[in-house]
């Protein structure tokens, strides 16, 4: 697997992992109404980009992929700064949620449209290093 997709498979682990305490965190402590609201926000967030990159991970693995593509830096930096983006802002969403006057179930609510454009971009963005193309004949 080439340096490129190694680093946007870290930034997604981590980023989802940081993710993920800080909503087990606010879940165990925090309102037990909000539970159910915030799981349901937050897993179709990240489990298909990461189940794109676990999947592509182990396809390497079974045919032992030794080919290093070649990748634009631009188009790597391009994936890399709207994962980075959007997993900022999908951490922020519920962090922020108690400085402001609406309750979280409608900060979720109001997030899913920003969050909806900018997982888009990302998942498109990763796609172009995560699925391999045939090779045209």
């Amino acid at each position: 697997m080439s340096a490129s997709r190694k680093t946007l498979a870290l930034v997604w682990f981590v980023g989802a992992g940081i993710s993920f305490l800080a909503l087990y965190l606010i879940t165990t402590f925090g309102e037990s109404e909000r539970v159910t609201s915030l799981w349901d926000w937050y897993l179709p967030a990240v489990t298909p980009n990461l189940s794109l990159i676990v999947g592509v991970m182990f396809n390497d693995i079974k045919y032992k992929s030794a080919r290093s593509d070649q990748v634009d830096s631009f188009y790597y930096r391009v994936a890399l700064w709207l994962s980075v983006v959007y997993l900022l802002v999908l951490l922020a969403t519920p962090l922020l949620s108690p400085f402001t006057e609406a309750a979280m179930d409608d900060d979720l609510k109001n997030s899913r449209f920003a969050l909806s454009f900018l997982q888009a971009l990302a998942t498109t963005a990763l796609g172009a290093f995560y699925v391999r193309q045939k090779d045209k004949s």
